[in-house]
């Protein structure tokens, strides 16, 4: 039942926030579909609202794994040093488990480094499953913000699209930016709260592996 619980609150996090998001300012925007489905089938207006911001918050992951991506390529190059230990512990693991060769940290790539990101998480929920809840919320977390920040630039282009650009006031355009720029902001700050948990955990776990033996 619990995790019945956290599934459906994920989804209201990554998925249906951004997707609400997008639906409301679209029916500010465009209010004509909302009056139609008010006058023909107001019971309708609260389920339509909920299935569209759900529908709509999947078709989003896309754009806002792009983003997520964009947020990684910000935030790992100014945690190099404090990845450092991490990748060279999991790089010698991989090499005596999988044959694999990690890079050292300050040589690694964005791309490659998304894919360490990966391994150690999995490591960390495997030998701690009690980190698996944090590390699942923070996870949800950035995905809610990637996915905002895609809102927000999806609203933009649907209302350019529409030939509105040329009515935007200056007032309105700079909302907007403000807008793209604090979801963007927020998604950065995200992935840093993500990477800088990760690493405790694993701190965590490496301090209380060690502790044994300095007794």
């Amino acid at each position: 039942m619990k995790e019945r619980v956290s599934w459906w609150h994920d989804d209201l996090l990554a998925w249906v926030c951004p997707g609400g998001l997008l639906v409301t300012a679209l029916i500010v925007r465009f209010p004509v579909t909302l009056h139609v489905l008010r006058a023909q089938a107001p019971e309708l207006t609260l389920p339509a609202w909920l299935a569209a911001a759900y529908v709509l918050g999947l078709a989003l992951s896309p754009l806002g794994r792009l983003i997520y991506s964009v947020a990684q390529g910000i935030v790992w190059p100014r945690l190099r040093q404090a990845w450092a230990p991490a990748i060279k512990f999991l790089g010698e693991r991989l090499a005596r488990t999988e044959g694999l060769v990690v890079p050292d940290a300050m040589q690694m790539s964005t791309s490659l480094f998304h894919d360490v990101d990966r391994r150690l998480r999995e490591y960390l929920e495997a030998v701690d499953p009690s980190s698996r809840a944090v590390l699942n919320r923070m996870k949800v977390l950035c995905s809610m913000a990637c996915n905002a920040a895609a809102a927000c630039l999806v609203f933009v282009a649907i209302d350019a699209i529409a030939g509105n650009a040329t009515t935007w006031t200056p007032a309105q355009f700079g909302a907007g930016m403000l807008a793209i720029l604090l979801a963007l902001i927020a998604a950065v700050y995200r992935e840093r709260r993500r990477q800088r948990t990760q690493l405790s955990i694993w701190r965590r776990l490496q301090i209380s592996d060690r502790a044994p033996s300095g007794q």
